[in-house]
């Protein structure tokens, strides 16, 4: 690959941002009104418990619809992530730089007491800002951490989807690609119905929210994880029966 158009490719643009924003809009949004079950997380140092709204599964399948609809009336791309993927991730990697670092900040200078809130500095500037200062910060009520897993692997499966629509557009939808597709689907459709389990796992009660686990679950779950669709979709595909049958619908 040409390197000039691989630096082109990652430069972020006002779209990418503007699709990231949106994207995190839509979930903060849904995720503070749509119905759900409210889980009690683990009980912290200082006996408290968060609470976790779970409505992943109906938050994920109300953006699939809307994309959808809007797909069909020509009001977005399917294929927008795919067209975009490496200023995408750019773009997330970015945005992950700047949200760890006001979070750094933030905890640096907070003066609370709480388990969830409390500092806690090593007063190494690079072990605080991969680690993270603060167990649970919070924006605007929302958490987080909870919130970052969440948009990674809804984010998964939008690439992954956005990557499907781009093979059957041009028409080289192959069968490992089918397969991935359903396999990756029912993995995070999975996730999503038990997702009160996430509320029990070491990132959430354990971990503080750094580099670290921001990074991992904004970029490296849903850019990592989409990577077979991306390979199958430029080196694996022959032109099948079924593919073209698909793009004649």
């Amino acid at each position: 690959m040409d390197l000039n158009y691989l630096f082109i490719s990652l430069t972020p643009s006002w779209t990418s941002v503007a699709m990231l924003i949106g994207y995190f809009l839509y979930l903060a949004t849904v995720g503070s009104i749509l119905p759900g079950k409210l889980v009690p997380g683990a009980t912290l140092s200082d006996g408290t418990r968060l609470h976790y709204r779970c409505n992943g599964l109906l938050s994920l399948l109300l953006l699939v619809l809307l994309l959808g609809v809007g797909s069909q009336m020509n009001l977005v791309s399917p294929t927008a992530i795919a067209d975009r993927g490496l200023e995408l991730l750019s773009t997330t990697f970015i945005f992950s730089v700047l949200v760890t670092l006001m979070l750094y900040l933030v905890g640096l200078n907070s003066r609370a007491k709480s388990s969830s809130l409390k500092p806690h500095v090593s007063g190494n500037l690079i072990h605080d800002w991969w680690f993270g200062i603060q167990l649970n910060p919070e924006f605007m009520g929302i958490d987080l951490k909870f919130f970052f897993v969440r948009a990674g692997m809804m984010g998964w499966l939008l690439i992954n989807l956005s990557v499907l629509a781009k093979c059957v557009i041009e028409a080289k939808l192959s069968q490992s690609m089918i397969l991935y597709q359903l396999f990756c689907g029912l993995y995070i459709l999975d996730y999503f119905f038990y997702e009160e389990f996430m509320t029990s796992t070491w990132d959430i009660i354990a971990e503080r929210l750094g580099f670290m686990l921001v990074f991992g679950d904004l970029v490296f779950i849903p850019f990592t994880f989409s990577i077979q669709a991306c390979i199958h979709n430029q080196f694996l595909l022959p032109h099948t029966n079924l593919s073209l049958f698909i793009y004649e619908l």
